[in-house]
């Protein structure tokens, strides 16, 4: 039997999360125990994805992102603020 996906997100605000982050990229929340949700896959349309650099004002820690639109505001490791700059389009 086909089982769907389930996916880590944040208990706070809901969105994404990676192995290892310490702190929600977009709320700032520290992550906890993983609450998973239930993927339904289905089609987006929107503007292409843009490669985008996250460096923490707090931490000096750096990440890469590839999205159509980029949420991320708060450092995954110490929960600190990290803007994002475009390096370009795919």
């Amino acid at each position: 039997m086909y089982s769907k996906p389930k996916r880590k997100v944040c208990a706070n605000c809901k969105n994404d999360y990676i192995e290892g982050d310490r702190y929600c990229r977009f709320c700032g929340a520290p992550l906890g125990k993983p609450k998973y949700i239930v993927d339904d896959f289905g089609c987006i349309y929107g503007p292409p994805p843009v490669r985008r650099v996250h460096k923490c004002k707090k931490c000096m820690y750096m990440w890469e992102t590839n999205q159509m639109i980029d949420r991320e505001e708060y450092c995954p490791k110490c929960g600190g603020p990290a803007p994002a700059e475009e390096v370009g389009e795919f």
